[in-house]
């Protein structure tokens, strides 16, 4: 079954486009594999602060026009590190993105040229089997 986790922009570009390799999250999850990441409708201009200053110093460009309440790609949950004394998956995190308490490791992320429409919900949760049909079609080679 295919799955899918919903993530404010600009978070959700920056990991399909290779940018952020970890997603902050206030709880934990044993699932480990691939995920279609979803840019849910909402913002939040003031979340994540050291975050936006990193990518100020760093120079990212983020595009003014992104998709939202759409799925944008998809990455690999690798593995799950976190901090405040919880215990991960036991591997470092030493990302600039990771401000915890958990954090979803992202890896071979997949920026799809045509976002597809999609209402998001919380949580990791499995998607329809013509949807998971019409993503495969889309990234088939």
């Amino acid at each position: 079954m295919v799955k899918i986790i919903s993530v404010r922009q600009p978070w959700a570009w920056l990991i399909v486009a290779g940018h952020k390799d970890i997603e902050n999250r206030t709880w934990r999850t044993s699932y480990r594999g691939r995920l279609l990441i979803h840019a849910s409708l909402a913002t939040e201009p003031e979340d994540f602060p050291m975050q936006r200053q990193w990518i100020e110093t760093c120079g990212l460009v983020i595009p003014e026009d992104l998709p939202r309440g759409a799925i944008v790609g998809s990455a690999t949950l690798s593995h799950v590190d976190c901090g405040d004394g919880y215990q991960g998956d036991g591997l470092a995190c030493s990302s600039p993105w990771f401000e915890g308490p958990f954090g979803f490791h992202m890896a071979d992320a997949v920026e799809f040229a045509e976002p597809i429409p999609y209402r998001g919900q919380l949580g990791i949760r499995d998607v329809s089997d013509a949807l998971a049909a019409r993503v495969s079609k889309m990234t088939a080679k």
